[in-house]
């Protein structure tokens, strides 16, 4: 077992416990790691009895990986899968992937990744690599209407928007492990947003910072696009610097 920071078991996009006294503590498992999400203090003996919330990341022999949110309590749980290679990049060591973005950041060794230097030596900003027309919902809207339509477009999370301004982010474990029957009362708030002039670098490091997935675009604090983290590994991966080994 280890210890764990709570935001490397967020809960919804925000990345904060909602009790604020809380931990996380990893598992390793068969084929990934098992983050059970504790009260501060509680021992490794009483781990998963004790544990409101449990995340993790099992390796498939399909070749994918499964990654999975479980609430206690909920009716429900967040299962998402995705191409190994493409996990196994976002889990590179800081030298080699996206994980540090710093200018000091050490070069990457030949054959690997070096998707931190192609942030950084670009003049790209979030509108470049951002998807427009984005799927929203109002604050109003019953949680059950956005569950339809999580469901009906095939994505994972949204931006809530008050007459075009984006007041918080909603995703499926916040619609599975938070109580209310409007998306105001489950989101989470306040949205983290980038204006669509902002550097990949720093949209990179907003999304590995704060530990969230997506992140909405704005021009005139109006939604234009949000930007995920596949975004920016697709952009890095086809504008990384070509080396021989």
């Amino acid at each position: 077992m280890r210890r764990v920071n709570i935001q490397a078991a967020f809960v919804g996009e925000g990345g904060d416990s909602d009790h604020g006294d809380e931990e996380g503590i990893g598992l390793a498992v068969r084929g990934g790691e098992v983050i059970v999400v504790v009260p501060a203090g509680t021992t490794d003996d009483g781990a998963v009895a004790s544990a409101s919330t449990l995340r993790g990341s099992l390796r498939l022999e399909t070749g994918r990986v499964l990654l999975f949110e479980i609430h206690d309590g909920a009716v429900g749980a967040f299962f998402e899968d995705e191409p190994a290679a493409l996990f196994d990049r976002r889990e590179e060591t800081p030298a080699d992937g996206l994980s540090t973005l710093s200018s000091q950041s050490p070069k990457p060794e030949h054959g690997s990744f070096g998707g931190a230097a192609a942030l950084r030596d670009t003049s790209a900003v979030a509108r470049d690599i951002m998807t427009p027309g984005v799927i929203s919902v109002a604050p109003e809207q019953s949680v059950d209407e956005a569950a339809g339509l999580l469901t009906f477009h095939g994505i994972s999370g949204m931006p809530v928007c008050d007459q075009g301004r984006v007041v918080g982010v909603l995703s499926e474990a916040d619609l599975i492990g938070k109580s209310g029957s409007v998306v105001g009362q489950v989101m989470t708030t306040p949205a983290k947003t980038v204006p669509a002039t902002t550097p990949l670098e720093e949209v990179a490091r907003l999304l590995l910072d704060g530990s969230i997935r997506r992140v909405p675009v704005t021009d005139a604090d109006r939604l234009v696009g949000v930007v995920t983290r596949g975004d920016i590994l697709r952009w890095a991966a086809s504008h990384a610097p070509s080396r021989s080994r």
